[in-house]
């Protein structure tokens, strides 16, 4: 896989990233600077093919900064993150940064996760190819195989259906249709975690989880937590 080097500001937010690289199994290939004297220092003797920089770490000179890395790594793909003024957003992609992600409702910690999902859906290989089935001559038949996507952290507006999760002889006590972040809290209450633990999991806050938890319990008609999960097991939704 690429490495990868995250450069935030503070020793706790590096510890967070390193944590989230392990349970997203991509920890071998990404390292931590908490300066941009240690993030040049480390491309000079580990080169990263992706880094991501926090603009509170790259400033006052977030140019310079940008000009500093591609001379000594100049083939690595360098991507800042957190909030800047657009002039010197403009200067730093001029002076080869890939791009800026900006805003300011993301901590620096969660940025840097949330982009570590991308590199860990880009390492995971592809799910192996099915072979079509063997009809018989002359016979006509539509084939539907199993979905093995992985479920995108951070798209939430895609509808997700008991009846896509069913076999053909399943019957659903009622339709339901959870958004896949619905989903997702649906299956760590299943799991038994707590809200902030699937906050923690999901990279957002124990009150998003909150929110999520409370408009799929009004999509399953369910009291509680635990009337949802035995509601999305009747509809096939966890398992």
């Amino acid at each position: 896989m690429q490495t990868v080097l995250v450069c935030v500001r503070t020793a706790q937010s590096a510890a967070t990233i390193a944590s989230c690289a392990e349970r997203l199994g991509v920890g071998a290939g990404v390292r931590t600077a908490t300066s941009a004297a240690d993030a040049i220092a480390q491309l000079g003797t580990f080169p990263a093919g992706i880094v991501f920089a926090d603009t509170a770490l790259t400033k006052p000179d977030t140019v310079g900064f940008t000009r500093r890395v591609l001379a000594i790594a100049p083939q690595t793909q360098l991507v800042l993150f957190g909030p800047e003024e657009p002039a010197v957003a403009q200067g730093a992609i001029r002076a080869g940064a890939r791009g800026l992600i900006g805003g300011t409702d993301l901590d620096p910690a969660s940025a840097a996760a949330k982009a570590l999902l991308l590199v860990a859906r880009l390492a995971a290989p592809p799910a192996p190819s099915l072979p079509p089935p063997q009809l018989p001559k002359g016979r006509t038949q539509v084939a539907t195989y199993p979905a093995t996507a992985v479920v995108p952290a951070q798209r939430v507006d895609v509808p997700i259906t008991a009846a896509a999760r069913l076999g053909p002889l399943a019957r659903p006590v009622r339709s339901v249709t959870l958004t896949e972040r619905e989903l997702q809290v649906l299956r760590g209450m299943a799991d038994g975690q707590s809200n902030a633990e699937i906050g923690r999991e999901l990279f957002v806050s124990e009150d998003t989880v909150k929110t999520h938890a409370r408009r799929l319990f009004r999509k399953l008609g369910a009291r509680d937590r635990a009337h949802a999960v035995a509601a999305g097991f009747r509809a096939g939704l966890v398992s």
